[in-house]
């Protein structure tokens, strides 16, 4: 259903510019969560009926540390398409995150739904223990 591509950051920030030139907002402090993974922002918008998102995460990792694996999972917040308020959430999608990475990936909405915001969490596993979250408002 959704997939995710993986770029990995420079050492020094947000991993440069996106394939459409554009560079993911990036906050510089970290998110409110408070978890060992910290989501520093993004870019989540809707394009063909397809959620895409553009997200910065990060940890603290010693050099050589194997990477930590967990899930990325997204909850969608908006109008459906009866004109009511709505809350989609999508496949938790797997991840390995190193020290820095920029996660790209996509997944389907239902026909109609109109997002408003997208709540991220970084989580150990599916329904597991959050290691991280933000919520980003949806181009």
């Amino acid at each position: 259903m959704g997939g995710i591509e993986r770029a990995r950051a420079g050492r020094g920030g947000s991993g440069g510019a996106t394939a459409g030139g554009r560079l993911p907002v990036v906050s510089s402090g970290s998110d409110s969560s408070g978890g060992s993974v910290a989501v520093r922002g993004g870019d989540v918008s809707v394009r063909g009926g397809k959620l895409e998102w553009e997200l910065v995460l990060s940890r603290a990792a010693a050099p050589g540390s194997a990477p930590l694996a967990g899930v990325l999972q997204l909850a969608v917040s908006g109008q459906t398409a009866r004109d009511v308020e709505g809350r989609v959430a999508l496949a938790p999608v797997p991840l390995k995150l190193g020290a820095h990475e920029v996660l790209r990936g996509s997944a389907a909405l239902p026909e109609g739904f109109r997002p408003r915001q997208t709540t991220i969490q970084v989580l150990d596993r599916p329904g597991g223990s959050q290691l991280g979250m933000r919520v980003l408002l949806v181009d």
